[in-house]
């Protein structure tokens, strides 16, 4: 089972309220100590000097200042500058704080004593509107030795202003410097980008934006010279058509008067006279007669085909034809004038083409003059590209000579030291008082630590040996069945307290008494009271049986809740026997058992028997106020029947069979037989049986007589029993029946319902405590 358990502030708050005590004597412990601590401890003095910012003397108007940023970051650098552990070591060295004797181990110490003693607080006034500025800053050293203590502040005040001064001119100096660096780069730069504007002119020329109108009136003349070309070269087109209508006019007209048929040339007419016109026609006459008689591959079918071929050969590079226009077909004569006119028109298509070439040229011109108008915006954003990137240089370059300038005035500024520079405006002072330990942080310090001690303390003891204080702490860490938590009854002792001492002046007299009988301690002396003996024993019965004199409490409420399930869990037996045990004394169990004994009479209307069987410390008279006797032990002695035994209580059906007179005897095995006789006897007469039996731990009958019982109940004193004690309960108890357990005394802190308990209900409980009194 887990332990575990999660603490609310409420269980915080009560841990404290419990160990109270032991925390108040550890803070004066602690308080004590601290103020022997601070007797003993050595004291230290601190000296103070103040360091203001004074302006530059001469007007920001005539030179500015070289030195840029804040003054916090200056102020940080100087800083580091003067904590560093060359300078310290001379300020110890000067004032005797560091020896020629000491080791390097031991000086170093000294410089980190002296680095963590110095202070510096900035001071801010925020003179500009809207700003919060450094004016200045207050330096502090705290020694053993006041008078070393003020010479340390002093040399270390020097050094700040010593150093300042040397760390504007170093940022001065270094800024001239890189001033000249950067104007010397500023120029290569400026020269570099001047070549590459004139190597991107040169490059494109003919496409610059200048160049942009000119190349318009070039495209614009040379759109009028194509113009006039694609006229030549129509005009070339037409004179060619016409002369090929007169060489076919002037062939046909020579070819009425030829008598014989020749072959002709495609498009071009020929001699009549031409002997190889005759010999191609002879050749394929004789080739269609052999054709006629013979197959393809007959060899002088095969010689004239290749005659005809050579015939046509000669006959094409004679007329500059080609041999597949040399055809067989209408009768045409090559004439002389036919001849001129075919020269005509050779002259005519070579004409042509100088013209078609001229203005093939002309085009090519005109795309690349559009070419150049259209790249030219594209160009354009380049070259301006370029001549941004020159100007930015240019003034970047003026810029830095300007700056340049500036610095080495400045530079002067500081040399001369008319600049910002720091001035000692309070010198260091000569401490007389202590300025630590401080008293009242070394009481504090005691006060926290004695909380913390005490505190922690408490809750170490608490958490050592945790208890269950809440029903969910049970559920959570046992995984048993939860019947009810019952409410403390301390708040209801003192609710009543002084209800009851206004009904009866003697009660107010007996109420620790009256408390004492409530935790189970002191009931016998207080019924053994003299006088108040009588009077004691209804209140002793009030406290013990709150189900009967306060019904309508939240203690009586969830001792219905708790009869209620105990009843639902035992629905299956028709006479169920519940034992009710705890794991240790004082957990209230024989309580839990008159409670639930009169809820099951009362509430639901029960016969209920409760049976005594503790019988090393039998409770149950003692509880009720009445000496009940006899009981369990007289009848197996056999003196007294058993229903001599059983006694009424009140006018409730409610039974109980005290442990008897010889009830200190320890339990022997041998009645565990009698007693399992005996409630096989008396279960038809009742409807609930109680046993109250001893605790787990440290008897052994409990062991024996849980075999007899149907339901355990199982009571645990909230805030009381440690949580391993009822786990190693429970693992050495190992039930074989059904198991519950009930949560005694809870705070009502953990049960936000318990405030249902109203005051009217409990003066009606009150009177009629009186009444039965």
């Amino acid at each position: 089972m887990s332990t575990s358990a999660e603490l609310t502030i409420a269980d915080y708050i009560d841990i404290l309220r419990r160990r109270k005590w032991m925390i108040v004597g550890a803070v004066v412990v602690c308080l004590t100590a601290s103020v022997a601590l601070y007797e003993v401890l050595p004291k230290t003095y601190r000296s103070t000097t103040t360091i203001l910012l004074e302006g530059q003397k001469i007007p920001e108007n005539y030179v500015k200042t070289g030195v840029e940023g804040k003054v916090d970051s200056r102020l940080y650098a100087v800083q580091q500058i003067v904590m560093s552990r060359t300078l310290l070591s001379k300020i110890g060295e000067q004032f005797g704080l560091i020896t020629p004797q000491m080791s390097s181990f031991e000086r170093e110490s000294v410089v980190q004593s002296m680095r963590q003693r110095t202070q510096v607080t900035k001071m801010r006034l925020g003179h500009l509107k809207g700003q919060d500025t450094t004016e200045g800053f207050t330096l502090s050293f705290d020694h053993t030795d006041p008078v070393i203590t003020m010479k340390v502040a002093e040399a270390l005040a020097a050094q700040f202003i010593e150093q300042d001064l040397k760390l504007r001119e170093q940022m001065l100096e270094g800024a001239s410097e890189f001033l000249e660096q950067e104007l010397r780069l500023a120029e290569a730069k400026l020269e570099e980008q001047e070549q590459a504007i004139s190597a991107f002119r040169a490059k494109y020329m003919g496409e610059l934006p200048q160049q942009m109108e000119a190349n318009l009136r070039t495209l614009d003349r040379l759109q009028m010279d194509v113009i006039a070309a694609r006229d030549n070269v129509q005009a070339a087109k037409n004179k060619i058509e016409v002369l090929d209508q007169r060489i076919k006019e002037a062939a046909a007209a020579a070819a009425q008067g030829v008598a014989q048929t020749v072959p002709t040339i495609s498009g071009q007419p020929t001699h009549g006279g031409d002997p190889l016109l005759a010999r191609l026609a002879e050749l394929e006459r004789n080739l269609t007669a052999l054709s006629a008689e013979y197959r393809d591959n007959y060899p002088d079918i095969v010689l004239l085909r290749k005659e005809i071929d050579a015939v046509k050969a000669q006959l094409a590079l004679k007329y500059g034809v080609q041999k597949e226009e040399v055809q067989q077909g209408s009768p045409k004569l090559i004439d002389p004038i036919v001849l001129d006119l075919m020269r005509q028109r050779d002259e005519a298509v070579k004409d042509l083409e100088a013209r078609q070439d001229r203005l093939r040229r002309l085009l090519e011109q005109v795309k690349d003059y559009e070419g150049r108008v259209e790249r030219t915006p594209m160009r354009e954003q380049e070259l301006s590209i370029l001549v941004r990137d020159y100007d930015n240089m240019q003034k970047n370059y003026q810029a830095l000579l300007d700056k340049r300038l500036n610095a080495r005035l400045a530079e002067n500024l500081e040399k001369r030291q008319k600049g910002e520079q720091f001035r000692i405006l309070d010198p260091a002072n000569l401490p007389i008082a202590p300025e630590s330990p401080k008293q009242y942080m070394i009481l504090l310090g005691g006060l926290v630590v004695g909380c913390g001690l005490g505190g922690g303390a408490a809750f170490a003891l608490e958490l050592f040996r945790p208890a269950f204080r809440r029903v969910e702490q049970v559920e959570g860490a046992l995984g048993v069945p939860i019947l009810a938590g019952i409410p403390s009854f301390s708040t209801l002792i003192r609710t009543e307290a002084k209800q009851l001492a206004s009904s009866n002046p003697r009660i107010e007299g007996s109420k620790k008494s009256r408390l004492l009988a409530y935790l189970g301690r002191g009931q016998d002396r207080a019924m053994a009271s003299s006088q108040e003996g009588a009077d004691l024993v209804s209140p002793v019965i009030a406290w013990n049986v709150v189900a009967k004199w306060w019904p309508d409490s939240m203690i009586s409420e969830q001792y219905r809740v708790a009869a209620t399930r105990l009843a639902l869990m035992a629905r299956e037996h028709e006479h169920p026997v519940a034992l009710v045990t705890s794991s240790i004394l004082g957990e209230g169990k024989s309580t839990t058992t008159l409670n639930l004994g009169y809820t099951f009479a009362h509430a639901l209307d029960k016969r209920t028997l409760i049976i005594d069987c503790d019988f090393k410390r039998p409770s149950t008279s003692r509880y009720l106020g009445k000496p009940y006797a006899p009981g369990l032990s007289d009848y197996w002695s056999g003196t007294h029947p058993i229903d001599s035994c059983i006694h009424q209580i009140d006018e409730v059906p409610l039974w109980v069979l005290p442990a008897g007179t010889e009830s200190h005897r320890v339990f022997e095995l041998s009645k565990i037989r009698e007693l399992e006789h005996l409630l096989n006897e008396l279960k038809p007469r009742f409807d609930q049986i109680l046993l109250d039996t001893p605790p787990v731990f440290p008897l052994a009958d409990l062991n024996f007589l849980s075999r007899l019982a149907d339901i355990l109940v199982f009571v645990i004193m909230a805030g009381k029993t440690g949580r391993d004690v009822v786990e190693k309960a429970l693992k050495a108890l190992r039930p074989s029946c059904k198991l519950g357990i009930i949560l005694a005394g809870v705070e009502s802190t953990s049960m936000p319902y318990y405030h249902y308990y109203h005051h009217h209900d409990e003066a009606r409980a009150v009177a009629r405590y009186a009444a039965r009194r």
